[in-house]
């Protein structure tokens, strides 16, 4: 399957996420973060991680530059301590948005 092909199946797929009261977003969040991977969104992703966490390193206690961080770690790396810090901070929640909210951007972006 062609790369342009996948990625209108996972962006159909993400168009069918907006529900407000999911119950269980860990997983979703993880499935997300994977599918922006395969379709090659991988500066997307780390927009979207590098994003809340500057939005919330006051609340989270992350002193550092993030962006200087993002230069220095892989992907997966940023993508745990985002993960472990939105867990631990009662966050989740609020990263599921960031990723709902960055992925109707793409669609946007995409239908344009």
């Amino acid at each position: 399957m062609s790369v342009s092909l996948k990625r209108n199946k996972y962006l159909r797929m993400f168009q069918s996420l907006h529900h407000n009261k999911i119950r269980f977003q860990t997983p979703l969040i993880l499935r997300m973060f994977g599918a922006l991977n395969k379709i090659n969104l991988r500066n997307e992703n780390r927009y979207i991680l590098c994003n809340f966490l500057d939005q919330h390193s006051d609340k989270i206690g992350l002193s550092d530059d993030i962006y200087e961080i993002n230069n220095t770690i892989t992907l997966n790396q940023l993508f745990l301590l985002a993960f472990n810090k939105a867990k631990e901070y009662q966050l989740i929640d609020v990263l599921y948005k960031e990723y709902i909210n960055s992925i109707d951007a793409i669609n946007e972006k995409r239908t344009i």
